[in-house]
């Protein structure tokens, strides 16, 4: 892993991200079960086998982190000052933004309210992309003690099978209602547990000393594309299924799934084994993508709710609609406020 490829895949991820949420209202299972056509395939296909993504980035947040020690030793007391200021002010500012305009928030008590905001900040439902925040910032919590952990290929064995473990008994549990005293046991997938193994992995990827390149240059990166490619296909076939089985998507497309740690690392290994081209190293030079991608992750719901009209065009034009927009959108507010102390701390520029 490289900090090109990071750059790189910040921005994919950044993408993909906003197409599923743009797409939500033509995945499969959302109105039924059974109505199937080429907009409902296409936006489930980006909906379910795009959630690489999250895992995605708690990789490289994890790189990122054990990166950056290679220029600046690592120093607890500047290392939370910064994760703090990372995450904290955009966490508080667009869960206001949205709890404030709830007509249950304008018609309540003073007390009510409050209730409502500490509630939205506690559980980080303030909005529906800001789970992730508290996701990142409780691996922020545990990198003091996850960087400590060695790099190698038996812990790496350790963690997979344990990670594996942790989310088959999920899956099956809540699937076929098996094991129903894990049931209870287990907590639900926003829970850091789940994210820890992907975070760990990101932490490693810069502590490798070159092994996962090795280990991926064994095999063409076409080869790598077709693991990954049997990898969606499976995870595709997997929620088609159950949203079958529980006539339901909601209840069965979440991210504690096995598929989606094996879609998540056979996408991760067959990037490795990238070549970059010229134009797209040029593109990621300067940084921009790499640079908005939080804020234009932050703004992008808000952009989607004001561009909703325009899904009247159907799911398969409105999604690449949305990533383009909310993009244009991320990049020009990270331009205007990047260079303003609190407000780029607001907006995560």
């Amino acid at each position: 892993m490289t900090w090109e490829l990071s750059d790189l895949l910040r921005a994919i991820a950044t993408t993909i991200v906003i197409g599923i949420h743009a797409s939500h209202h033509w995945w499969f299972g959302v109105k039924d079960t059974v109505t199937m056509n080429p907009e409902i395939f296409i936006d489930t296909f980006i909906n379910q086998v795009g959630r690489f993504t999250v895992p995605i980035f708690v990789i490289l947040s994890g790189f990122a982190l054990s990166k950056s020690e290679e220029k600046h030793p690592f120093d607890l007391k500047i290392f939370c000052q910064r994760r703090l200021w990372r995450i904290i002010p955009p966490y508080i500012l667009f869960t206001l933004l949205n709890v404030v305009g709830r007509s249950q928030f304008l018609a309540g008590s003073w007390q009510e309210r409050l209730q409502q905001i500490w509630q939205a900040l506690s559980t980080g439902m303030g909005d529906y992309h800001l789970y992730f925040l508290g996701i990142i910032l409780q691996c922020y919590v545990s990198y003091p003690f996850l960087r400590r952990i060695t790099f190698t290929v038996k812990n790496l064995w350790i963690l997979l099978v344990i990670a594996f473990s942790l989310f088959s008994l999920r899956w099956i549990s809540a699937t076929f209602g098996l094991l129903p005293n894990l049931t209870s046991f287990l907590p639900d997938g926003n829970h850091v547990i789940y994210w820890l193994p992907y975070f760990q992995i990101g932490i490693w990827l810069s502590k490798d000393h070159g092994w996962s390149k090795q280990l991926v240059s064994q095999w063409r990166s076409h080869t790598w594309g077709y693991l990954f490619a049997i990898a969606a296909i499976l995870e595709l076939g997997e929620f088609y299924g159950t949203a079958i089985l529980k006539n339901s998507a909601e209840a069965v497309g979440h991210y504690t799934r096995p598929t989606i740690i094996l879609v998540t690392l056979t996408f991760l290994l067959w990037t490795i084994s990238w070549q970059i081209k010229e134009p797209i190293k040029a593109i990621l030079s300067n940084k921009i993508f790499a640079s908005a991608s939080f804020t234009t992750y932050l703004i992008h719901v808000w952009i989607l709710r004001a561009i909703a009209p325009l899904e009247v065009v159907g799911g398969i034009l409105y999604v690449p609609l949305a990533a383009t927009v909310s993009w244009l959108i991320g990049i020009t507010i990270w331009r205007l406020v990047k260079l303003k102390r609190w407000s780029a701390i607001a907006f995560g520029a």
